[in-house]
């Protein structure tokens, strides 16, 4: 039996691996602190103004699907304004067509204590990539 030359070996492996890499997903978007902060001021702007963008950081049990934002909020129409620390839970799902897009799905703030929380659970707002537009 004829052993195989390092030619075709060579062939079969460039082969192998540029079909893997069609089959591979493709990198999730990156999710900018424009857009994150374009979105906590559009979702409510009769509540909700960011004073301040902190930084993004992914929690232990997120998967790489999560990013929480700390933020300084203020509700615009309160007098006097008291200034909020909440954390905006951003996660990137699929969309039906098969396209991954962050959503805002949670805003949350212990300002009354750890054993309180106040905010909003159940958020599903997509985050545009365009920060001039409002997203809706």
């Amino acid at each position: 039996m004829k052993s195989v030359g390092w030619r075709q070996k060579s062939i079969l492996w460039l082969a192998l691996v540029v079909l893997m890499g069609c089959s591979l997903p493709a990198s999730p978007p990156p999710l900018s602190a424009a857009a994150a902060q374009n979105t906590l001021d559009n979702w409510n702007p009769a509540y909700c103004k960011v004073v301040e963008f902190y930084g993004f950081y992914k929690p232990g049990d997120g998967g790489g699907q999560t990013l929480v934002a700390y933020v300084l909020l203020v509700n615009p129409g309160e007098q006097p304004q008291k200034q909020t620390i909440f954390a905006a839970r951003f996660q990137l799902l699929n969309r039906p067509d098969g396209q991954q897009q962050w959503f805002l799905t949670s805003l949350t703030s212990h300002a009354s204590g750890l054993s309180r929380r106040q905010g909003w659970d159940n958020l599903m707002i997509a985050v545009k990539d365009n920060p001039g537009t409002a997203s809706r």
